[in-house]
């Protein structure tokens, strides 16, 4: 969390306040956060275009990118107050932008932009914008494979933006059994997956995203997602199709929710 449809409602509403805007000056204050730069840059410019593939977000200046990775707690809040949490300030001619990160798992990363593309190229197709071709080498990745259908969903490598909470929900309306092994899944099997990949992903960006019990996620303004009271699977204990128990079990830690009825 926050994974896809979390990162582009933030996009959005980033877009319509801060697109066009001087980057007047910023500070990166704690150094996990700045791990991964050498470059310090001076006299920005002004912001062109906010890009996101994946959890990552581009914001693209004329000739600097500063890349933000929300890890597991990160968020990014326009004209809010700092607190002991925030770990980057970002001073625009009109609007502050915080980004703040509890657990320190994101990251901010500076590059040129002829150097992003090595960057976005290192993970896996965008899950919202699956082509023909890059469907066929998930597949090839996936008939070469034993893991599980779940853990090969949430690789970042083999494909970009998903977490826990939708796979969660994709294997269930697709009633694939999330312990089952790539190799075992038909094409068929996998053609109704990227449909409903795409299907859950966008009634999840229409409700804005999905805030838990938690609350740690909220738009840059404020207001909280809405797709919690949607979810067809995850944190429920009674399956809504065949009215069966839901099970939680695990793999690799993350909690996985299934209905062995619908899920066999």
């Amino acid at each position: 969390m926050p994974e896809l449809p979390e990162v582009e409602s933030v996009r959005k509403v980033l877009e319509n306040s801060l697109l066009h805007q001087k980057l007047n000056r910023y500070k990166i204050t704690d150094k996990r956060i700045n791990r991964f730069n050498v470059l310090n840059p001076k006299n920005i410019g002004v912001l062109n275009d906010i890009i996101r593939k994946g959890k990552i977000l581009q914001f693209k200046f004329e000739n600097i990118s500063f890349l933000f990775h929300l890890g597991m707690s990160g968020r990014l809040a326009l004209n809010s107050s700092k607190s002991k949490h925030t770990h980057g300030i970002f001073n625009f001619e009109n609007d502050i932008l915080l980004f703040d990160d509890i657990r320190k798992f994101g990251y901010i990363k500076i590059l040129k932009n002829d150097e992003v593309h090595n960057h976005f190229d290192s993970i896996g197709p965008d899950s919202l914008k699956l082509t023909q071709s890059s469907k066929n080498k998930i597949l090839q990745k996936a008939n070469n494979s034993s893991v599980e259908i779940k853990k090969f969903l949430l690789n970042q490598k083999n494909i970009s933006g998903l977490g826990n909470i939708y796979v969660n929900e994709i294997l269930f309306l697709s009633k694939v059994n999330p312990f089952l092994s790539t190799f075992k899944l038909t094409s068929d099997t996998w053609e109704t997956i990227f449909s409903n990949i795409r299907k859950i992903l966008k009634k999840a960006i229409k409700n804005n995203g999905t805030t838990l019990s938690d609350m740690t996620y909220y738009l840059p303004l404020g207001d909280y997602g809405n797709h919690q009271n949607n979810l067809l699977i995850y944190g429920r204990h009674i399956c809504f199709s065949c009215s069966g128990k839901i099970d939680k079990l695990f793999i690799d830690s993350r909690a996985t929710y299934m209905c062995y009825k619908c899920q066999k």
